[in-house]
């Protein structure tokens, strides 16, 4: 009787301390899960941001060559343009 006691007791124990490891692990696994909802966030928040700034340097790059090919478009010399000005008022 007093073998199967004991027995009860230190299974007793022995299941306060599973009890005791799962709460901790599952502790663990939301704090862990927590972690990396914020690292998700934060990840989000770069991209994002990475991202206007990618736009914002096409459009900065897309005005420099608009710009760049306005100036290398040929300008007729003087002498030409009078005559356009002239043919287009006849």
């Amino acid at each position: 009787m007093t073998s199967l006691f004991t027995q009860e007791v230190h299974l007793s124990k022995r299941h306060e301390e599973i009890v005791s490891q799962r709460l901790m692990l599952l502790q663990k696994m939301k704090n862990n899960l927590g972690d990396q909802n914020t690292e998700r966030a934060c990840l989000l928040q770069a991209t994002e941001t990475a991202s206007k700034r990618n736009l914002s340097l096409l459009q900065d790059i897309e005005a420099a060559e608009k710009s760049l090919q306005a100036r290398l478009k040929p300008r007729p010399q003087p002498a030409v343009r009078s005559l356009e000005g002239n043919r287009k008022k006849q």
